[in-house]
């Protein structure tokens, strides 16, 4: 049976990803005052709030590492959501990212990270709305669930779960800390969760507010710029550290010196003591036998080995594991102290795997200064499933997760690793000692050092498709190219077919043989695919699939999530195509330079319905010949992500002075204030957009070029869109530019700022909020049907 990894519960127990440079520790002697600092009292304290970074990460830092509390945040969802500023990941991948970044930040901090099933289905701008998407029920019993198995005395909400909020997710947020703190206890709420999940009724003492956004009612002053003794620096400067590591959302920070307040509001107090965090709460060490006394025991467990001296590691020699093959392993404990240590070296083996070694549950004697290696040869399952999140097996109900697996995980980040190595100790004849550590591959990279990667299983062959959406224009016969590339993860060989299941009444493809003959081999094939005449507008959808020689069929892919201040992270997805037959009509002859954002897909999605798309770099900006193409596309945000685009905005600006076509999807607040247009915009400081994706649109100008050819735009063009309508909509703007469309959200005000397009010399310049970063990728007619206007553009007169 698996079990949650002690050491995770421990500030100063290095996190995975800075494994990468410092290697095994003990944690040495912050480690140890921290271990120290936790133990002999019971403070616990949940943080509540809805995103990745909507966490008071300082007050996190004070708690842990002044306090000694155990403290925790919930964050409802996972950040799906948003934007993506250092890759192309969005979604449930960009879920990962952001998951990993909160336990980067908490390995900094020392708290501890839990979610709700709720997916970030984008912004909203009531709690309402909120709620159209998610059950409330649901939302508070996820709520509950972790109040119930966490156990805190103390609630903090970040939000009101009033209109000052802002985004609706907040208010949710805000309400469900305060329904919480009056439900966890009630033993007619939720029953299930004691009856089914062994999570009896908790009450929290007392619920705090943060009032770091609206001061209001601050009771409690706590003084975050006070110097941690160990690291060297203020609990802000770590806080800030932790901050940083929000990479995915360009939250980096600097570490300020000097005094920082951590205000708070008390919201119910059931102690009568009033102000004061602790004030009127039983802060003396737990009873025996409760879940508080056994998670402080490992504490003063972990403080005994470091004491001693003792550092434990576990490491394999591949990271990619394969059905029914075999990984080795060496599980080692070094004794670097001076009294002679007894080890136990021990694994959990998942269900039908099986190990083989003259080591394992065996003591072993450590003398002081010596070093004990255990080797041992693991089977995979014939039947090991691929790894996943425990929260990506089963597909979503809408924008909420169904999980799987063992409930007792059922709201933490993750499930235990693939492989933990548990280390039984005994130091000099004491009380017994249980250190646990993840299995990584430990691997030599030549400028690096040691760099460690998580184990997955993965099967044999992956198979993935690409496009995975697909607009498939009606009446184009021409054959469109489905490329089909397969990653290889066994040591021998495999060989066989790779083919298409084609939609009914498509034509056939034959399939193409397949040899792979070594791990991680790639190879890429490309089918040539007809649609039937007479297509019809619909829905379809392509499958591929491999067949070895064995007559196993492999039909999906993984997908690694792996960034250098993160864990790697993998999930599989089906290999399939979804294709929507729909009248578009291209742009002629069009030669399309593309100025890649952030999180920016767009290229791909142009080149998957048979367009030239040339992807420009420094070299090209800063000496390229701009005027051999029609047009020049902006990716979204690529302002911020590409330097050499700000360098070289003026070259742009003459190509479209000199007859060029510049489209420039939606910018942030550099763009606005970096006065990079030709003529003055700028951006509300709330920034507007349409968060309704079925919001209606206005044309204001329906004869005007772009809404007209080659695709005619009307209301059948603005169904079935994805998450929104658009953002960063230009706020106010100079006359020489003219609005194309106005759109607004229910009861907002109306919204023109969408669709600017003006003529500067001899070519034009348009900008644009509407979210063609998502609505193209998803393969939204009507996005691809406007999009193809805009790189069709013809010349207009500059306004005077």
């Amino acid at each position: 049976m698996r079990r949650l990894v002690a050491t995770a519960l421990l500030v100063a127990v290095v996190h995975p990803l800075a494994a990468q440079v410092v290697g095994p520790s003990t944690g040495g002697a912050a480690a140890l005052a921290q271990a120290e600092r936790m133990t002999g009292h019971t403070k616990r304290v949940l943080m509540i709030a809805a995103h990745p970074d909507d966490e008071d990460t300082e007050l996190l830092t004070y708690l842990v590492r002044r306090e000694g509390a155990v403290a925790a945040y919930l964050s409802l969802t996972r950040g799906e959501g948003g934007q993506n500023l250092i890759g192309p990941e969005l979604g449930e991948a960009l879920g990962l990212i952001r998951s990993e970044e909160l336990l980067a930040a908490r390995g900094l901090d020392g708290a501890r990270q839990f979610f709700t099933r709720a997916f970030d289905f984008g912004y909203s701008k009531t709690q309402a709305e909120a709620f159209t998407f998610w059950p409330r029920d649901s939302v508070l019993k996820d709520v509950v669930r972790v109040v119930r198995r966490f156990r805190p005395q103390i609630l903090v909400a970040i939000f009101s779960g009033t209109p000052r909020d802002g985004h609706g997710q907040h208010q949710v947020a805000g309400w469900a800390a305060q329904e919480a703190f009056q439900a966890a206890g009630d033993p007619g709420r939720f029953p299930e969760l004691a009856r089914d999940e062994g999570l009896a009724p908790w009450q929290p003492l007392k619920l705090y507010r943060s009032t770091r956004f609206d001061t209001t009612g601050t009771a409690v002053v706590l003084e975050g710029g006070s110097l941690d003794p160990e690291i060297g620096q203020s609990y802000r400067q770590i806080a800030m550290r932790g901050r940083s590591l929000h990479r995915s959302q360009d939250m980096g920070m600097l570490q300020d010196i000097g005094p920082s307040q951590i205000r708070m509001a008390l919201q119910a107090d059931r102690t009568g003591a009033g102000p004061g965090i602790f004030a009127g709460i039983d802060t003396t060490a737990p009873r025996a036998g409760t879940p508080e006394a056994a998670e402080l025991a490992r504490y003063a467990a972990m403080a005994t080995a470091i004491r001693a001296g003792v550092v434990v590691d576990a490491f394999a020699d591949e990271s990619r594991l394969v059905p029914a093959g075999t990984v080795r392993l060496r599980l080692s404990t070094w004794n670097s102290g001076i009294r002679p240590v007894t080890v136990r070296p021990q694994l959990d083996d998942p269900p039908r795997w099986s190990h083989q070694s003259d080591c394992l549950d065996r003591p072993a004697a450590v003398a002081p200064g010596a070093v004990v290696h255990c080797t041992v040869t693991m089977t995979l399952a014939a039947d090991a499933e691929p790894t996943a999140p425990y929260f990506l097996r089963r597909s979503r109900t809408g924008a909420w997760y169904q999980w799987t697996g063992d409930s007792r995980f059922w709201g933490d980040p993750f499930e235990p690793p693939v492989l933990s190595a548990r280390f039984d100790l005994a130091v000099d004849g004491g009380a017994p000692v249980t250190l646990e550590r993840e299995v990584f591959q430990r691997l030599r990279d030549q400028a690096l050092g040691e760099v460690r990667r998580a184990l997955a299983v993965v099967p044999r062959v992956d198979v993935q498709i690409a496009p995975t959406a697909k607009v498939w224009p009606l009446g184009d016969r021409r054959p469109q190219i489905v490329t089909v590339a397969l990653r290889h993860a066994g040591a021998d060989s495999t060989s066989g077919t790779v083919s298409l299941d084609l939609p009914p009444g498509w034509p056939a493809v034959p399939p193409q043989p397949f040899r792979l003959t070594r791990a991680d081999e790639h190879r890429s094939f490309f089918f040539a695919v007809t649609a039937p005449a007479g297509l019809t507008a619909g829905d379809f959808v392509i499958r591929a699939n491999a067949r070895d020689q064995a007559g196993r069929r492999y039909e999906a892919g993984v997908v690694v999530v792996s960034y250098p201040h993160i864990r790697e992270r993998t999930f599989g997805v089906p290999a399939t195509m979804s294709v929507r037959a729909a009248p578009v009509a291209f742009p002629k002859a069009r030669k399309i330079g593309y100025v890649r954002g952030a999180a920016d897909k767009v290229p791909e999605a142009l080149a998957g319905v048979g367009l030239a798309v040339e992807l420009l770099d420094q070299a090209a900006l800063e000496r390229g010949d701009l005027a051999r193409f029609d047009v020049i596309v902006i990716g979204s945000r690529a302002y911020e992500t590409d330097p050499a685009l700000i360098e070289n905005n003026g070259r742009l600006l003459d190509y479209v002075r000199q007859g060029g076509h510049v489209l420039v999807q939606y910018q942030q607040h550099g763009y606005f204030n970096g006065n990079y247009a030709p003529y003055p915009m700028s951006v509300a400081p709330l920034h507007d957009r349409v968060t309704d994706e079925g919001a209606a649109v206005r044309l204001l100008r329906p004869d005007d070029p772009m809404l007209r050819g080659p695709n005619r735009i009307g209301a059948e063009d603005w169904s079935g869109w994805v998450q929104e309508r658009g953002l960063y909509f230009a706020h106010d703007w100079d006359k020489r530019y003219s609005p194309l469309l106005e759109m607004h959200d229910q009861g907002g005000p109306p919204l023109e700022g969408g669709l600017l397009v003006a003529g500067y010399g001899k070519g034009t310049y348009v900008y644009t909020g509407i979210a063609f970063f998502r609505q193209l990728t998803a393969g939204v007619p009507g996005a691809f049907r406007l999009f193809m206007n805009l790189l069709a553009v013809e010349s207009r007169a500059a306004q005077p």
